[in-house]
């Protein structure tokens, strides 16, 4: 496994002989260039929506249609030139975008002695209920192109099925330990007990001796009557 591993981050890394100028996971979703960075992909959302929250709240005290398209279109802008690496924030930023932008605007813009809570209230409520459709609609719109960028723009390079079968069973057979064959020594070279200093040699077994008889199972071998030894005598209880 560790071997697929270390192929998977050299096949992410920048190819040695200039194959691909910019990595599958640096790029945009056009082309091979490269994408921008996360924090660039906030800025190109959170920028237009300022300047169009702005616009709108000082002419008619509320959020309006120049709101509406610039925020649809910079947070499309930012999930199709962001990196392939960093998709997750431009997915769910409209909500945080417009959480930020439409009240910040409204405190900064507004009058807040005049009217009091309950008007302060009211204005900080009135954008955000009249931009929530063109929100979750974007949301939608980013998520959804999230994904398919996550399912199109994936390694070219990643080893196919039959690879990594082969991987495994080679790395298998590798941990497999290497059992060597026992060396037999041969009938000359096997080695003898030595006999002891002193102790006679044995008398070869003259021809024609009848051999030994083995001795039956469970047979006990008697003792001559003067080795037997005596039972020791029983005590009285």
């Amino acid at each position: 496994m560790s071997e697929l591993r270390e192929r998977s981050a050299a096949f992410d890394d920048d190819d040695v002989d200039g194959y691909d100028a910019v990595p599958w996971n640096y790029r945009a979703i056009f082309g091979e260039f490269k994408g921008i960075p996360w924090w660039a992909a906030i800025l190109a959302a959170l920028i237009p929506a300022f300047i169009g929250a702005f616009i709108d709240i000082n002419s008619s005290k509320t959020v309006g249609w120049t709101f509406y398209v610039v925020f649809f279109v910079g947070a499309l802008a930012a999930i199709l030139l962001v990196q392939r690496r960093s998709l997750f924030g431009p997915m769910v930023q409209p909500p945080l975008i417009l959480a930020a932008t439409v009240p910040t605007l409204v405190l900064l813009t507004g009058d807040p002695g005049k009217g009091g809570l309950s008007a302060m209230a009211l204005g900080l409520g009135k954008p955000l209920i009249d931009s929530f459709p063109v929100m979750a609609l974007t949301t939608a719109v980013t998520v959804g192109l999230g994904i398919l960028r996550i399912a199109l723009q994936k390694n070219p390079n990643r080893p196919t099925k039959d690879e990594v079968r082969e991987a495994k069973a080679e790395i298998r057979e590798r941990a497999k330990p290497v059992r060597r064959p026992r060396e037999q020594p041969e009938e000359d070279e096997r080695p003898r007990r030595p006999r002891p200093e002193g102790a006679p040699a044995r008398r070869p077994r003259p021809e024609g001796a009848p051999a030994r008889r083995p001795r039956p199972e469970g047979a006990r071998a008697e003792r001559p009557a003067g080795q037997r030894k005596p039972r020791p005598p029983r005590e009285d209880r």
